[in-house]
């Protein structure tokens, strides 16, 4: 029988986290205050809870290293290429979106405001994703290869997780099935490569500047649906 430590319970702690936040902004709760403030416990939560479970409970001590040079390069590169085939996939598709629904249901969040736009962006390229990087790259992929003992089992497993949330919340934004399920099939490839960056590299940063590129590609269309 695994410990705790290698068990589902510290994957289970984070791994679920954001998709408890957008069901309650987005389907329980139409009070924007009470959202905003479960937003941020939620993301306290996710930079807390790992690092109490690697110090007080792994009992392991923190380690600071510059990324190898060739990890950022190999970063940057996959960050082009996958922007890329989202403004590929934008181009051929982007018709199909329901982009009213989708400006309609930002418009409670404020985003449909410039300033705000500028300041979300700013917050979901440099501080989210290193989040998201720091949650489901470092904790949820290495306690995934303690629990399942392989490493690309514990990619795959990361990369759903990862992607759990996002269908979610594409779903509200007014995707529908098909549209999701193509959306769903890039996230858990970048997903997947940004986890085998870590695994490569063993540094957050690289994986970190992939998807901090990706979201550049995610918010310039999303500039593009809300004030083009």
């Amino acid at each position: 029988m695994p410990s705790i430590q290698n068990s589902f319970v510290p994957v289970a702690l984070v791994a679920f986290v954001p998709t408890i936040s957008i069901l309650f902004t987005l389907n329980y709760n139409d009070n924007e205050l009470v959202s905003q403030i479960f937003f941020i416990l939620c993301k306290f939560w996710l930079f807390i809870a790992p690092a109490y479970w690697y110090l007080r409970v792994d009992k392991k001590s923190p380690s600071w290293s510059l990324p190898p040079r060739d990890g950022i390069v190999m970063g940057g590169i996959s960050g082009i290429i996958m922007s890329s085939i989202i403004i590929v996939m934008w181009l051929v598709f982007g018709d199909t979106l329901d982009t009213d629904s989708m400006v309609s249901e930002l418009e409670s969040t404020g985003l449909t405001e410039f300033r705000v736009f500028l300041a979300g962006m700013i917050y979901w390229i440099f501080l989210n994703s290193l989040l998201e990087e720091y949650v489901f790259r470092w904790f949820v992929t290495i306690k995934a290869i303690d629990l399942l003992g392989s490493e690309a089992r514990a990619i795959v497993l990361s990369a759903i997780l990862f992607t759990l949330h996002h269908a979610v919340a594409l779903h509200y934004f007014g995707f529908v099935w098909w549209q999701t399920a193509m959306a769903c099939v890039g996230l858990i490839s970048a997903a997947a490569i940004w986890s085998w960056l870590y695994v490569r590299y063993s540094s957050v940063w690289v994986c970190w500047f992939s998807h901090a590129i990706c979201d550049v590609a995610v918010f310039g269309l999303g500039y593009l649906i809300i004030f083009g």
